[in-house]
């Protein structure tokens, strides 16, 4: 389950390298163009997390048989489902979950206030301010293209009525309910998944194991991978 906005090409090292061993659905989240709303349906992480029961039941995957993996929004939305009971996988793998959604203000502003045609006069500003404010251009500057890539293709309105209904979106008091076994990667060096979140949640959750790989471009490598194949092997899961 991707991030909010993100799309398939972004996941193509990882998807190729894990279909070598799993069988993989990959869900397109409602706010994205590809979602056929009829009609218009809320987007909300709670309703993005309904969402995941669905397919699991569509699917015939029952408890226990499958491992849950997501990234950003996807992986919260994938708390989000496991603490209402909608789905039990054996195993949740969150890449930068986010505890909650830090949208800067004027941001929701020039975002509700902005007509849809207009959205490409403010698209070059909002790629100066992820840049300048979000990316380690040092450090990963394949991230900056990857973002700019989904800030040129995503569904402007349902983009903004995501904003709408993920901005007072906040799982601080509720993950100490979590049971499941879990395992998060995160990096330090991604400012746009606060490694601080992905730690606290690490940290309240009893049975979760933590990998800091730096930089975005490492949490979708092979390496991710592999790190997790081990997981598998070495807790005897899915032999």
């Amino acid at each position: 389950m991707p991030g909010w906005g993100s799309f398939i090409n972004s996941w193509e090292i990882v998807l190729k390298e894990m279909t070598k061993h799993f069988e993989i659905f990959y869900v397109e989240t409602r706010e994205k163009g590809s979602a056929k709303h009829n009609p218009e349906q809320p987007i909300t992480i709670q309703e993005i997390g309904k969402d995941l029961a669905r397919v699991i039941e569509l699917k015939g995957l029952t408890k226990d048989s499958f491992i849950m993996f997501g990234s950003s929004m996807g992986a919260t939305a994938i708390i989000e489902s496991i603490l209402n009971n909608n789905i039990k996988p054996s195993l949740a793998v969150l890449i930068g979950p986010n505890m909650k959604y830090k949208i800067p203000r004027i941001w929701i502003y020039v975002i509700t206030l902005l007509p849809g045609f207009l959205y490409g006069l403010i698209k070059p500003l909002a790629k100066y301010y992820m840049k300048k404010k979000y990316i380690d251009m040092n450090s990963d500057s394949e991230q900056f293209k990857k973002y700019s890539y989904v800030l040129d293709n995503i569904h402007f309105e349902r983009t903004k009525r995501a904003v709408h209904g993920f901005k007072n979106y906040s799982l601080r008091s509720r993950i100490l309910e979590i049971k499941q076994k879990t395992v998060i990667f995160s990096g330090k060096k991604d400012a746009l998944h606060d490694f601080k979140d992905a730690v606290e949640i690490n940290n309240k959750i009893k049975n979760s194991k933590l990998f800091n790989l730096e930089t975005n471009h490492r949490t979708h490598s092979k390496e991710m991978v592999d790190l997790l194949r081990d997981y598998l092997d070495m807790n005897k899961l899915f032999k």
